[in-house]
């Protein structure tokens, strides 16, 4: 028995050890399946957190978490989140794991996610992301994942549907939704529970649902061979109004096909009203009502991408009327007959017949009436608009909510009777259009805005070739417009979506952004840090505006004197000769500013910049510190004119690898306190005048490509010290210069001057007489990042230099002397030679005088002898003469 017992404890200690185990043996493996199935199913960033493999939450079967999982597009998605999903929760068949073969998901989870839909205007759809087959003739990998569902649902999530082709757009917050069914089954019943706490829903650019509370509860026969779903039983609720769906969506192949009707379920004037925005609040239980409606309508036959069904609705309401018991003012015979009929989906086929719309405001009457007919080929009209109302009622007749205030009247008399084609070709005697509609002394506020929206006069006038505005003035917070007008082609804009045109003059004291955000008025200075969203221009406007602003303010910039002519084109907002003031300085541009590509805009202004104050700049631009991070250290003002290209990302922000351009910048009582690399530079040459610079009269050419604005060679005055500087500073803030210092002696540090004047001694003691130079040259490579510079300089080398320099001259000096020592001796040696020649010359002209004057003696006297011989001789033959 005890052994007995013991075999069975160790039976569970293994099972237990093994249940235990078996998350952790297989957790690496499924996480490689994930990845795996990922990149070889998916065109998608995909990323995700951590991983959890549990058993015990869901034995027998296994429960995989994948936290944080989100997955973003790619192309012309690039910047879409498709999905953000805090936590998707999958349970696996334990035994499909063990085998390894096939992976079987029994129930799928997502809680707190975002889905994001979006399709492009042709067609394109974000979630299009299953890789297509890479070959037909290699089969591809069969999946290690096999989906045996019986259990989904999306919990406390937000889904947001956008088609851009047919504009229309859905959000639903608050989501819940749950799915029943066995979809290892041909044949089964899938019954959904869904309920958002708001719906918002647009088409053609109009709102027509705002915060609807909405629950559908839907069964449907699910005929998986065909790809049949057959409503079964189900009701869509729309805050109080209860509509029923019957009928089916099939898609055997690429078509849908489809045979759907609704209808109300209750025929109370009370339930439609319930859809009104303000009409349904927590009161609404109170209102007393009566009147009778009729809703219904149908969607029959097939969609893909050439063709789309077929389509009715219609509402009626007879004798309508509500009033809250708490208010003194209600709203009374409303009648409303409207069809909306297309029996085959050509859109051309559409007939829109709203025979009456009627309703008394408390004493005021409203009346309206169309008929449309062929609107897309030739759109054949017939409407009016004849009424009065006092938006004071308005607070009169439905409960608003607290601090919402509105006033004003607006008078309109409006009629239209005949074709586009009429207008298209300026065939005004075939039109008969008229009237106007004028809103006069209008104010609206409410606990979302900061200041209170007044709208004094606004007056519209119609005839058959345009619209004229004839005058607007308009007031919010210290915001004020003044603004006339004509627009063209109003109606082909409404009907046909072609281009409307038109010329605005905007004339303004002061414009203020921030006065028309909404959100509560703001208690403390601080920044607001929200990002701005990117301002698409349309595709079919065609303005031109004449703005003169006297001070225009968004976010914390302020331009004064705004004048220039702004053209909106193309999907392209140009501006042309705009002057304004800002940041201490005036600016002149032009350029252009388009939105052609999705969820970017491309720039490409000319400006000139004077005088622009560096610190404010500094404060207000935050590009500028990424082109130019010196000006955080800046004071001063600086010119520029330049050209910059580019683009701008989703959030208004400029994509800097794509930024090109140039030109040319002058500065102006310009220091400079503190700048890292400079700082950097007066510590590894031991000169703190780097540490604060003034840079008066710099001009410099510059660049930026490639995300680095790089700067031609030019000449600066550092401290006194004449140098050349050149380089490259990166949107990373990585730099790369090179700075040519000539150093003047007498600014050297006492260091050096006191080592070069010692080898200057120490060569002057050898007999050289050397004297210190008056600059020295030094080279200075300036690298690493702004906060984190890195220098080298060529100090060493230019040391080697001095000290052979002192040599050289020091060689050159004895040289010189050797050289004057024998030129010395030479020189006295000649005069000595000389000095001989000279006496030796004088010696024999001595001698040679005396000889000559003993020689002429001798003559003289040889002379006279013969003389005095031949005296005698005469005497003695003649006789001496009586």
């Amino acid at each position: 028995m005890k052994k007995s017992v013991k075999i069975i404890v160790i039976i569970l200690l293994v099972l237990i050890v093994g249940v235990v185990a078996i998350p952790f043996i297989y957790k690496d493996k499924i996480i490689a399946l994930v990845k795996t199935e990922i990149n070889n199913n998916v065109n998608a960033k995909v990323d995700f957190g951590e991983i959890d493999l549990t058993i015990f939450s869901s034995f027998p079967n296994l429960s995989l978490v994948i936290n944080n999982l989100k997955v973003v597009g790619v192309d012309d998605f690039a910047t879409d989140t498709l999905a953000n999903i805090n936590q998707l929760s999958v349970k696996l068949n334990l035994m499909s794991v063990i085998k390894g073969e096939q992976i079987q998901i029994n129930s799928i989870k997502l809680d707190k996610a975002f889905i994001n839909l979006l399709v492009l205007k042709d067609g394109k759809a974000n979630w299009d992301i299953a890789k297509a087959d890479s070959s037909t003739t290699t089969p591809s990998e069969p999946t290690k994942f096999k989906v045996a569902l019986k259990r989904y649902s999306i919990s406390d999530s937000r889904i947001y549907y956008n088609d851009e082709s047919m504009g229309f757009k859905m959000s639903m917050d608050q989501l819940n939704h749950e799915g029943k069914g066995d979809f290892t089954q041909d044949l089964f019943v899938l019954a959904t529970n869904t309920t958002a706490g708001s719906m918002n829903l647009w088409y053609g650019g109009v709102k027509y649902f705002h915060n609807i509370n909405t629950k559908l509860k839907a069964d449907l026969d699910m005929n998986m061979p065909e790809m049949k779903f057959t409503f079964k039983d189900n009701e869509l609720s729309l805050n109080e109004l209860a509509l029923g769906f019957f009928g089916y969506i099939a898609m055997p192949t690429d078509d849908i096909a489809m045979d759907i009707k609704f209808n109300a379920k209750q025929n109370e004037f009370k339930n439609f009203i319930s859809l009104i925005p303000g009409v349904y609040s927590e009161s609404f239980k109170d209102v007393q009502t009566s009147g009778l409606l009729a809703f219904n309508g149908f969607v029959k036959g097939t969609y893909n991408d050439t063709k789309m069904p077929g389509f009715g609705l219609t509402l009626k309401i007879n004798n309508g009327k509500f009033k809250y018991p708490s208010l003194p003012v209600g709203v009374n015979d409303v009648q409303v007959d409207l069809n909306i009929i297309n029996p085959d989906g050509v859109p051309d086929h559409t007939l829109i017949n709203l025979q009456r719309l009627h309703a008394l405001l408390g004493s005021d009457s409203f009346d309206a009436k169309m008929i449309v007919k062929t609107p897309v080929s030739d759109a054949n009209i017939d409407a009016s608009l004849v009424g009065k109302i006092n938006f004071e009622n308005i607070g009169k007749i439905v409960p608003l909510e607290q601090g919402t205030v509105i006033k004003g009247i607006m008078n309109s008399n409006f009629a239209f009777k005949g074709r586009m084609s009429a207008i298209e070709k300026q065939d005004y005697q075939n039109i008969n259009a008229s009237g106007n509609i004028a809103l006069t002394n209008f104010s609206y506020n409410a606990k979302d805005y900061k200041q209170t929206f007044s709208l004094p006069i606004c007056k519209l006038t119609f005839n058959p070739s345009n619209v004229t505005l004839n005058e607007l003035v308009a007031n919010m917070g210290s915001s004020d417009i003044s603004a006339n007008g004509t627009l063209n082609n109003f109606l082909p804009y409404i009907f046909k979506k072609q281009t409307i045109s038109g010329n605005l003059n905007l004339v303004s004291k002061s414009i203020d952004l921030a006065d028309f955000d909404s959100g509560e008025t703001a208690t403390t200075t601080a920044v607001d840090t929200t990002p701005m969203s990117l301002i698409e221009i349309p595709a079919n406007i065609n303005f031109n505006v004449n703005a003169e602003i006297g001070k225009l303010k968004f976010d914390n910039v302020v331009l004064d004197q705004f004048v220039g002519k702004l053209i909106l084109e193309d999907q392209k907002l140009s501006i042309s000769n705009l002057n304004f003031n800002t940041v201490g300085g005036s600016c002149k541009m032009s350029g252009f500013y388009s939105t052609k590509v999705r969820n970017e805009a491309e720039i490409a202004y000319d400006l000139d910049i004077l005088n622009f104050d560096i610190q404010q700049t500094n404060k207000i631009f935050a590009t500028a510190k990424k082109l130019a991070p010196i000006i955080e250290r800046a004071t001063g003002s600086y010119s520029t004119s330049f050209k910059i290209i580019g683009k701008l990302d989703k959030n208004l922000q400029p994509v800097l690898s794509t930024l090109t351009g140039g030109g040319v910048l002058s500065t102006n009582n310009v220091i400079i306190s503190n700048f890292p690399p400079l700082v950097k530079v007066a510590e590894t040459l031991k000169m703190d005048q780097f540490k604060q610079l003034a840079l008066n009269d710099v001009k410099l050419t510059y660049k930026f490509e490639n995300g680095r604005v790089y700067t031609e060679p030019f000449d600066v005055n550092l401290a006194g010290i004449t140098s050349t500087a050149k380089g490259s500073t990166g949107f990373d803030q990585t730099i790369d210069y090179s700075l040519l210092l000539n150093i003047p002696t007498s600014k050297l540090p006492s260091q050096a001057s006191n080592a070069i004047n010692e080898l200057i001694s120490q060569a002057n003691a050898k007999g050289a007489n050397l004297k210190m130079g008056e600059t020295i040259k030094v080279n200075a490579l300036i690298g690493g990042t702004v906060t984190s510079p890195s220098i080298k300089t060529d100090l060493k080398s230019t040391a080697n230099n001095v000290v052979n320099d002192v040599k050289d001259a020091a060689k050159a000096e004895l040289d010189r002397q050797k050289k004057e020592l024998e030129a010395k001796a030479n020189a006295e040696a000649d005069r000595l030679k000389k000095e001989a020649e000279t006496k030796a010359k004088a010696e024999v002209d001595k001698l040679k005088k005396e000889a000559e004057d003993k020689l002429k003696k001798e003559q003289e006297k040889l002379k006279d002898d013969v003389k005095k011989k031949a005296k005698d001789a005469v005497n003695s033959i003649f006789g001496p003469k009586k």
